[in-house]
């Protein structure tokens, strides 16, 4: 094979690498932070009954 040929073939993996790697980033970036998170927020002191020393 020719130089020109074997620098197309590493071009066109890398376009496909570098293509992959937008989707990936599309789609962590606007479809996975759009869930809706229920945590529940409580604004009360830790119970004073309960230890965590050590494991039991």
């Amino acid at each position: 094979m020719k130089f020109r040929t074997i620098m197309w073939i590493i071009t066109g993996a890398v376009a496909i690498v570098a293509m992959a790697a937008g989707v990936a980033v599309f789609v962590n970036r606007y479809l996975n932070t759009k869930k809706d998170m229920d945590y529940i927020e409580c604004e009360c002191e830790p119970d004073p009954d309960v230890t965590f020393n050590d494991a039991e």
